[in-house]
């Protein structure tokens, strides 16, 4: 059910469906520094919208201190799980991240597979001087 949900919204364009999980995401995560994955600018161009900060409500706490350091990139669903674990560091911090260094923050993502991803999220957050850093994501 979960493959269906991510194919129609964030393949199909059924931005529509950000709002299913929105109020266990927002009830979990009240009072809490968020900092959502980043897309490509490729991807916000042809998809129109992030995401992860699609499922995030705007009265959520939410620091976009990273950003993609490329335009573009293979997305992580084309990869197999080989070439997924040997993707370099995509991410560099915004200067949003001065806000947080002393603060608890989440990682929030949409899907984790191999937790590259927020591997290398946590890894630019930790380089920066973000030092507690926890991480959630709406499926696995």
């Amino acid at each position: 059910m979960m493959r269906w949900y991510f194919e129609q919204y964030k393949f199909n364009g059924g931005y529509h469906l950000r709002t299913i999980f929105a109020a266990e995401l927002s009830q979990t995560l009240a009072n809490k520094c968020l900092v959502p994955i980043p897309v490509t600018k490729h991807t916000m161009t042809t998809r129109g919208f992030n995401q992860t900060l699609g499922l995030l409500d705007d009265n959520l706490w939410i620091v976009e201190a990273l950003r993609c350091k490329f335009y573009d990139k293979v997305a992580q669903s084309k990869k197999n799980r080989v070439t997924r674990l040997q993707t370099q560091q995509p991410f560099a911090v915004t200067g949003e991240v001065q806000a947080i260094l002393d603060q608890p923050v989440i990682l929030v993502d949409d899907v984790y597979t191999t937790g590259r991803t927020l591997y290398h999220a946590a890894d630019c957050l930790h380089a920066a001087g973000v030092k507690n850093i926890s991480s959630m994501t709406l499926a696995r």
